[in-house]
């Protein structure tokens, strides 16, 4: 008996003894494995993980990990060009949304340094408010009677100076729910008088932007989301386009290339088929341009020359040298626009895939360079251009963390003979587009440059 309990205890101890030396050459394996992947990763990195490591054994202050990391991703994208991006989960969640033409908040977007409104959303609050490109939102309150200024004035060499960094503080106060006070004038940035001045309501909402209007016969109409699905509305009341268009002109301005743009941009085609109009003004100006999936879907429309529609609208050109062919999605010409003179709005905030658009309507004899308007402003000494974005981006998304980041990939090529790139170039008035003189910015308030425009479609 004596006997087999210290076999048994010997037995045990065997098995402690085993198990220690597994565990022991399991840490071993571990820490050698560790050490292992650390000498492999790039100088850089090891510097930055014992950086890290320091920071939280000895600086005097707790550093949230977050921040910290946040702060080496933003270093990082600081060496890539302006239109790479990194997002968070949230930040790319909001992202999508936006693509898909859902956003929320007032609509309203500013040119930069400045309180002028560079657009009202088509189906946000804003726009039915009867907010229009180039009025100034000079104060802003959550009572009509609590109004502060957006802005600030101080002396700089015997001249007053205006300040607009106070706007995006006050209306970042506003959530959904909330009604904003806007003070707005269509005189200047810093306008108070009581008579040059009105105050305008603004209640805040989650909204499904419309990112095409259509114009002719002095009614307008967009796609009004009502429930999920678009409705073609009668929106005069909210606009002045209206009232410029007459005669055998119709008028479509295409904000951005996101959302449900093909789909909208459809119904505009097929009630410039039923008014029977014979010359369209497709507004292009200030539109940044947008997804190429939509621009494909549009382009679709506007091939005057196409022999199929499988035509090829853009190449891009990637860092590595691959290159891809993008096609149109259809071949709409004929169906809406056989017959008609198309002409084409631009100006320097034009950008990306319109400029794609207009290089597919060049390459097709959609149109000719004297079909093109582009804006030129006062004293301007270099030929009135559109932006000249000529690159593209490809989102990159994290599965495991949901972040994402956007990056510059490729050039962008016309689909013409000679594959013209634009970029840092842009459609000139040298290549024989036409300058308009009628605009003082990018954004007059009552947009005296279309009326110009459409006087000359008119007498073509």
């Amino acid at each position: 008996m004596q006997q087999e309990q210290k076999s048994k205890k010997m037995s045990t101890g065997k098995k402690v003894l085993w198990a220690a030396i597994a565990l022991a050459a399991a840490a071993v394996i571990f820490f050698a494995g560790f050490f292992t992947y650390y000498f492999t990763l790039p100088a850089g990195a090891r510097s930055l993980l014992w950086m890290k490591d320091k920071i939280d054994s000895e600086y005097y202050e707790d550093v949230d990990d977050g921040k910290f990391w946040q702060a080496a991703i933003d270093g990082a994208t600081s060496l890539l060009d302006r239109y790479s991006a990194y997002y968070t989960a949230d930040e790319y969640d909001v992202v999508v949304d936006s693509s898909r033409g859902i956003s929320q908040g007032m609509g309203l977007s500013f040119f930069l340094n400045s309180n002028m409104v560079a657009e009202a959303a088509l189906g946000s609050p804003a726009f039915y408010a009867g907010l229009e490109t180039g009025i100034f939102v000079t104060g802003a309150g959550e009572a009509e009677d609590a109004v502060e200024n957006t802005f600030t004035a101080s002396e700089k060499n015997g001249e007053t100076v205006y300040d607009y960094s106070r706007l995006s503080k006050l209306l970042s106060g506003f959530a959904v729910g909330d009604t904003a006070y806007l003070r707005v004038s269509a005189v200047s940035g810093h306008e108070t008088a009581e008579e040059n001045c009105k105050i305008v309501p603004v209640t805040l909402a989650r909204y499904t932007e419309s990112y095409v209007l259509y114009a002719a016969g002095g009614e307008a109409y967009m796609c009004a989301y009502e429930g999920g699905s678009g409705v073609w509305t009668n929106v005069s009341e909210y606009v002045s386009v209206d009232e410029k268009v007459s005669g055998g002109t119709a008028y479509i301005r295409l904000t951005s290339f996101y959302g449900n743009a093909v789909g909208e941009f459809g119904r505009a085609a097929q009630a410039y088929k039923e008014d029977g109009k014979h010359s369209l003004l497709l507004d292009l100006r200030n539109d940044g341009g947008g997804s190429v999936s939509v621009m494909q879907g549009i382009a679709a429309y506007l091939m005057k020359d196409a022999q199929s529609d499988t035509e090829p609208v853009m190449r891009a050109v990637y860092g590595n040298g691959r290159e891809e062919i993008y096609l149109a999605g259809g071949d709409c010409y004929d169906e809406y626009f056989a017959g008609s003179e198309i002409y084409v709005a631009a100006n320097r905030n034009t950008a990306s895939a319109s400029e794609a658009l207009i290089g597919v309507m060049l390459s097709y004899d959609t149109i000719g360079y004297g079909n093109i308007f582009i804006t030129e402003l006062p004293n301007s000494t270099k030929p009135a251009r559109t932006y000249g974005k000529g690159i593209m981006q490809t989102t990159f998304r994290n599965p495991l963390t949901g972040e994402a980041i956007k990056l510059t990939t490729a050039t962008i090529h016309w689909p013409d003979e000679a594959g013209t790139c634009i970029h840092d170039r842009g459609i000139t008035t040298a290549d024989g587009a036409i300058p308009t003189e009628w605009a003082e910015t990018f954004g007059d308030y009552g947009d005296p440059e279309l009326t110009w425009i459409l006087s000359q479609v008119a007498a073509a």
